[in-house]
């Protein structure tokens, strides 16, 4: 019992600062900052070691803030010919406090308290602080971007502390192979319906959900066709091409909020079934095909001066025949057919992926129990791919294979060369856990 209250009171100096923080923070305006430090001082409470490090880096930086006020409290204190020492003790004081107290985070005792999921603090720390940092940079620069600012304006900080948390927590469980594929695919999901919602509210009537103020038609395809369509209309495509530079292929099992849903029927198959070699090319087929339409046919119409009714009718067809088509091959073959063979922007997202550095990479502790080709969505894995060397063309860097593999057989590398392994893998989460959140606090229909 005395040593618990003993590692407790290394911690408590921290919450007891950012509380104190928290307080200047609302006295200075900023209402949802000091929530938020608030709220992070509870997590202060606990046991996770993310937190710790994050402390680690705040508490200084609120100590060096509370010096600065002191400074300027005390220049305006002596232009005005009033008295001024109190004033810097107390807040000379506050900030030594604030400083000793990120110090006590050093001993052996706060390192104890705070230690749970040790393993994977740095990357879930550094996810939280960039996705913090983003969100504030967007909060003041571009306000209408985040919905809290939409509704409540101001409360745009309050976005960037929720957001920080969720890529926190995602980027650990994802970290965590055992379980991972669940979670990626439940995140996915969240992803899309907070979409898909928007969607709605905006036929509702509420323009505020919506981009530009005015409806679109939220099929992936579209995001390169309706450009040529419009002859106008590039932010999509350059934030399509952007993401998939530097996240390869991934877009489709991380961010496509269609192809969620497609992933979702392949993984209700009651079992997984090898797809015959003629289906397979049937699908390889049919995705150059449409990729051939996505470009001509927006052409035609617009030479032709098709009225808007007609491509939005076309654009609709393609939207609907991924419930038809995840609902009889996906779910039957256990394999994404939706993504892996009509989706036009798939296979741009795949020519695009190889641009990216991430790979899939067999080493030499497999084993050819090819445990990963039958857990592989997207087709990708093939005991001849594994013979070449790991994921083929297909790969969308999903990672279930590596947590299939129990032998330590594949693992991601950079363009197939020696830098490998743990370290590449972390630092691939934590890139797509910090898109996953961008997308999920600024897209819009």
């Amino acid at each position: 019992m005395r040593f618990h209250a003993a590692t407790l009171a290394c911690v408590l100096p921290a919450v007891l600062a950012l509380l104190l923080g928290g307080a200047h923070l609302w006295r200075a305006g900023y209402e949802a900052a000091g929530i938020a430090c608030a709220l992070f001082a509870v997590l202060a409470c606990g046991r996770q070691a993310w937190v710790r490090l994050v402390l680690l880096l705040i508490l200084p930086l609120f100590a060096a803030r509370w010096m600065f006020a002191a400074g300027q409290f005390v220049q305006l204190r002596i232009l005005m010919e009033q008295p001024w020492g109190r004033l810097l003790c107390i807040l000379g004081g506050v900030a030594l406090f604030t400083a000793g107290a990120a110090l006590l985070l050093f001993t052996q005792r706060a390192q104890q308290r705070l230690s749970q999921h040790e393993q994977t603090a740095l990357p879930q720390a550094a996810v939280f602080l960039v996705l913090v940092l983003l969100f504030a940079v967007l909060h003041f620069a571009a306000p209408q971007l985040l919905l809290a600012n939409r509704l409540a304006y101001g409360w745009g900080l309050m976005q960037a502390f929720v957001l920080g948390l969720w890529g926190a927590w995602l980027c650990g469980r994802l970290l965590r192979r055992d379980g991972a594929g669940k979670t990626r695919l439940w995140a996915w999901r969240l992803f899309s319906c907070i979409f898909f919602a928007q969607l709605v509210l905006g036929l509702a009537g509420y323009s505020l959900f919506l981009l530009n103020g005015t409806l679109h038609l939220p099929v992936p395809g579209l995001i390169l066709a309706a450009p040529l369509y419009r002859g106008e209309g590039l932010f999509m495509p350059a934030l399509f091409g952007l993401a998939t530079l530097l996240a390869g292929s991934a877009w489709c099992s991380h961010l496509c909020y269609f192809g969620v849903w497609d992933a979702g029927f392949a993984a209700c198959a009651q079992k997984y079934a090898q797809p015959t070699a003629q289906l397979v090319a049937s699908l390889r087929r049919a995705r150059l095909c449409m990729v051939g339409l996505m470009v001509a046919l927006p052409l035609v119409l617009r030479l032709c001066g098709a009225p808007l009714p007609l491509a939005f009718a076309c654009g609709l067809l393609l939207g609907l025949l991924m419930p038809f088509v995840a609902g009889t091959l996906s779910r039957r073959y256990g394999i994404a057919a939706y993504c892996s063979g009509l989706c036009p922007l798939g296979l741009v997202a795949c020519w695009l992926g190889k641009l990216s550095p991430w790979r899939i990479q067999r080493t030499q502790q497999c084993i050819d129990c090819h445990a990963c080709v039958r857990h592989c969505r997207a087709m990708a894995l093939t005991p001849e791919s594994l013979h070449q060397g790991g994921a083929g063309n297909k790969c969308t860097l999903c990672r279930d294979c590596l947590a299939a593999c129990r032998h330590g057989g594949l693992t991601m590398s950079l363009w197939h060369s020696r830098l490998q392994g743990e370290g590449v893998e972390r630092l691939f989460v934590c890139l797509i856990v910090v898109l996953h959140c961008l997308f999920l606090g600024t897209a819009r229909v």
